[in-house]
């Protein structure tokens, strides 16, 4: 694995792990950062599965003192805690979780947004989907939420695509209707990944330079280079509560910055050039309107983002770690 897990503090609480029969080991990890409310009904839907073996993590990811004691006080017995030192954005909140589930022996690790809630049976059918398929290193359950903009007909995630030169991810929002345990995906969202541990020991975890937008994609991509096969579990059924569609300044920043970072990475030189061309041209339309009608806020994050990507890769950072 990259890193070790000296930044994190271990606060186990409850039972061991149960080795009561042959299933194969799963781990939920769940990243809380300033999220407790929808952290705790997250694992209360984790702590309901209908799963025998099956081991729960919470990282919590430099909230503060104050929101990690009212966490460690609201996790129910036979919840694990980590916490870390700082923020270490999604992806590297979640790798402590992964680090953990590697070294518990688990089979398959289940990283999970904070914002989502999972039907019984969810655990259960990822794990005989991916027993179905020996060289399936990733999966995700689909991934329904209420009406707006991120889920037109109340489906957020049902399958994607991902163009790095164009920047751009497109999400499936139609439920899939098939007997099939799994249907072959351009990547895996990282709301619900549920990854094989074999295929992160042999691809890697996250990529936590990118500390928040792109990781799942770029894991996702690591992955299929190294011969994995990517896959939605038709059957396995959670919720995501989502967002309205709005972006913050910071979420901005981090887009563009990473989306140049994972398109040199992936694509090579001319990749990351035409994932730099086809932000500059977004953000240049949207200071054209901004100019012209008055509209705001002003894309200053936008254009932040898109030289602090080109620094980085000019700086040779697009080769460090994995």
């Amino acid at each position: 694995m990259d890193e070790t897990i000296a930044s994190g503090q271990a606060a186990h609480q409850g039972t061991e792990r149960a080795t009561a029969n042959d299933s194969p080991l799963v781990v939920s990890v769940v990243v809380n950062y300033r999220g407790l409310v929808d952290t705790r009904a997250c694992i209360a839907s984790l702590v309901a599965v209908d799963y025998s073996r099956h081991e729960i993590v919470v990282v919590e990811n430099g909230s503060g003192e104050g929101e990690a004691k009212a966490l460690l006080a609201a996790m129910p017995a036979g919840v694990h805690v980590l916490r870390t030192d700082k923020n270490l954005g999604y992806g590297g909140g979640a790798n402590v979780g992964l680090r953990w589930a590697v070294q518990a022996g688990a089979a398959y690790a289940w990283v999970l947004n904070n914002d989502t809630t999972v039907d019984a049976r969810s655990v259960a059918e990822l794990v005989r989907a991916m027993e179905s398929d020996p060289r399936c290193g990733a999966a995700s359950p689909q991934i329904e939420a209420k009406v707006g903009p991120d889920s037109p007909r109340g489906v957020w995630y049902a399958g994607g695509s991902a163009d790095l030169r164009r920047v751009t991810t497109e999400h499936v929002h139609d439920l899939i209707q098939t007997d099939a345990l799994l249907v072959p995906t351009g990547y895996v969202s990282g709301c619900a990944i549920f990854l094989r541990a074999r295929a992160l020991v042999e691809a890697g975890t996250f990529w936590e330079k990118l500390f928040l937008y792109w990781e799942d994609v770029e894991l996702s991509f690591r992955l299929r280079a190294a011969g994995w096969r990517l896959a939605i579990a038709p059957v396995a059924r959670i919720r995501h509560i989502g967002h309205d569609g709005a972006m913050s300044p910071v979420a901005y920043y981090y887009y563009y910055r990473n989306a140049i970072l994972v398109a040199q990475r992936q694509l090579g030189p001319r990749g990351g050039v035409e994932a730099f061309l086809s932000l500059w041209s977004r953000a240049g339309r949207r200071w054209l309107a901004c100019l012209i009608k008055g509209s705001r806020p002003w894309p200053t994050a936008e254009t932040r983002g898109l030289f602090a990507g080109a620094t980085a890769v000019l700086r040779g950072e697009a080769r460090e770690g994995r």
